[in-house]
């Protein structure tokens, strides 16, 4: 089995993690890979050969994301635009977590054991689906897997109109608004006050950003709806549109994108069955815990 190795080394242990992993793949036969632009940091592997941006997935059975939950975005990034590009089936994705959360992390540091199940095949295949918006007068299309949102570049209050399928549902005032997938509802959509959702399901969420109303609440749409934000700022600044955190487009006064479902998903590799609970307990709730009982609760 192919593996390409993507550790984030600007976090403390991520060195370290490729190392122990790499090493616990070699045992197994496995055939490693990394970015060529890696091989300094790891001169002394053996056994990890180190490949341009275009073959390096070519073939790949599993793309391991080493860092937080931004690393794994990114990894999932390369392989989405690998799968599009070739037309081929994306690499299974397996994060491990050396930063905070690890929302969409399959092992923990301390649980590196377990990489001997992706040879073994123990384990299980979480499908996740993501969004694609297309700007108004543009053949560009982003993608995301988390969410993609929009705000004014000078940081005030915006107003936009929301279209689903061509109806009008609303025109709003805020600081903007954040459109998600199960994935990312428990990223900036949680922040936004937005509902948490199990990341197989396939929905898509519409969150406002700090409305100013008192009646403004999250909504969910069908997948294959089409959501079309109308931006309404004649002199007052552009839009920024950004997907999964990276820039796409500033818009102007009465231009729009819209949103939907992408056919493609992208498989993420859970080893334990229970990852994204465990996550949502032990590590959302973790302020919480510790606090005992109140008031007979």
């Amino acid at each position: 089995m192919k593996y390409v190795i993507f550790p984030n080394l600007s976090k403390k242990a991520a060195h370290d993690a490729a190392c122990t992993v790499c090493a616990q793949l070699s045992a197994f036969g496995a055939e490693i890979v990394m970015p060529e632009e890696l091989k300094t940091d790891f001169a002394s592997l053996h056994g990890v050969s180190f490949l341009p941006e275009e073959p390096l997935l070519a073939g790949a059975d599993f793309a391991v994301a080493i860092g937080g939950d931004g690393t794994i975005l990114r990894c999932a990034g390369r392989v989405r635009d690998h799968a599009l590009l070739h037309g081929t089936q994306p690499a299974k994705i397996v994060g491990i977590n050396t930063g905070t959360l690890g929302f969409l992390a399959a092992f923990e540091l301390s649980e590196l054991d377990r990489l001997g199940r992706l040879q073994s095949g123990d384990y299980a295949i979480s499908s996740r689906m993501m969004l694609e918006a297309e700007m108004t007068g543009s053949d560009h299309i982003c993608y995301a897997l988390n969410d993609i949102y929009a705000s004014r570049l000078n940081g005030k209050m915006c107003d936009f109109a929301v279209s689903v399928d061509g109806r009008q549902i609303g025109v709003y005032r805020a600081d903007g608004i954040v459109i998600s997938t199960p994935t990312g509802s428990t990223a900036y959509a949680l922040s936004a006050g937005g509902p948490v959702m199990e990341p197989d399901l396939r929905l898509i969420e519409m969150n406002l950003i700090c409305p100013h109303s008192l009646f403004a609440r999250p909504m969910l749409f069908h997948p294959q709806r089409h959501i079309r934000i109308t931006y309404r700022g004649a002199g007052q600044g552009g839009l920024n549109v950004h997907a999964d955190g990276e820039e796409s487009a500033v818009l102007s006064d009465q231009e729009s994108f819209t949103v939907t479902g992408s056919k493609l998903t992208l498989p993420f590799v859970d080893c334990k069955g229970y990852a994204f609970y465990d996550a949502l307990n032990g590590k959302l709730m973790q302020p919480l815990k510790g606090l005992g009982s109140v008031g007979g609760i």
